[in-house]
């Protein structure tokens, strides 16, 4: 159950990929940034005008002027041509900075682009994504985070079967975490359900940094293509079994179909891009362990297109009646992983 294409060239670099900036005032850091822009539009506007060339009658390309900087909510392969329609707005706004005199202090933080800027807008500290694999150690926060991502109950993996498949199958199982000092958001009003649950990030750390689990995906392996009502289910003796799961039901060792049971952003982070973050990372470390032959999930369905753009096929309504049914079956082959 769940929720919510690499290009062939690499874009050309932003102000955000270049080296440091020497020290200077921020103005001169602004200045800087602009006169890249200005570099950036023009190698992107004469490699524009090489592909265009001899089609008469083409339609003009959008004003850059006229642009807005969505990029954290697109794939790759649209970055290119919309960093070159949003340079424009940049440049423009770094333009207005400099003409209002709003340059001094930290001239980086106040003009320059951040990657993480959708993210930051809704946080109350600096975000440093970490995205390694679950333990069962981190159990109770993937409850927790279920638990605020999934408004209707019967939607929601089961404190029993997250235990089953962190001890089963924990190497199937991502997160994606983020430091937070307590101290540092005690009066900021911002809570998070997996706070709480967190896990300091060292030992005896001064600060009590912990580390915050925001995303996640929990998966088991399959003999089916599809994810079936038998995947997501369990054997209610897996604390005490010992040896082969025979039962028919949850994960199948040696199956080549890894179904993809939950996949979680906490809500207050929808529409920030994290989904698509680890969603990616995933998919590329099952592609490179070439252990699997396809993934698998279930979503609704005005989640098709969504995971469509991850490269996943529709295969039509799904036969599963978990949570009262209505699901679409979405499966990617390895090969066509990111």
């Amino acid at each position: 159950m769940a929720t919510t294409d690499t290009p062939e060239a690499s874009p050309p670099k932003t102000p955000e990929s270049s080296p440091s900036p020497p020290k200077s005032s921020g103005k001169d850091w602004a200045q800087i940034l602009l006169s890249r822009l200005d570099a950036i539009n023009g190698s992107l506007n004469l490699s524009a005008s090489a592909k265009t060339k001899g089609k008469k009658g083409k339609k003009e390309e959008q004003d850059p002027e006229t642009a807005v900087d969505d990029t954290e909510d697109l794939f790759d392969d649209d970055v290119v041509e919309e960093k070159r329609k949003t340079g424009g707005y940049i440049r423009r706004r770094l333009s207005n900075n400099l003409r209002s005199g709003r340059h001094g202090g930290n001239a980086d933080a106040e003009t320059a682009p951040r990657k993480f800027a959708k993210v930051e807008a809704v946080l109350p500290f600096a975000f440093h994504p970490n995205v390694q694999p679950l333990t069962i150690s981190d159990l109770e926060s993937c409850v927790a985070l279920e638990n605020a991502a999934f408004p209707d109950p019967e939607h929601r993996c089961t404190r029993e079967k997250f235990e089953y498949r962190l001890r089963t199958c924990p190497e199937l199982c991502l997160g994606l975490f983020c430091t937070v000092v307590p101290s540092e958001i005690k009066d900021t009003g911002f809570e998070i359900e997996t706070l709480p649950t967190a896990h300091p990030v060292e030992t005896n750390r001064a600060d009590g940094a912990k580390s915050v689990l925001l995303a996640h995906i929990v998966a088991t392996r399959s003999n089916d293509e599809v994810v079936t009502d038998a995947a997501m289910d369990y054997p209610r003796d897996f604390r005490t079994r010992k040896g082969r799961n025979d039962t028919g039901l949850g994960h199948q060792a040696d199956g080549k179909t890894v179904c993809l049971h939950s996949v979680a952003v906490h809500p207050k982070l929808h529409g920030r891009g994290l989904g698509k973050l680890i969603m990616k990372a995933y998919l590329q470390q099952q592609k490179g362990s070439a252990a699997a032959e396809r993934c698998a999930l279930i979503c609704q369905n005005y989640l098709v297109r969504y995971y469509e753009r991850f490269g996943f096929e529709h295969r039509g309504p799904s036969q599963s009646a978990f949570g009262g049914g209505g699901w679409h079956d979405m499966v990617i082959d390895v090969e066509d992983m990111p």
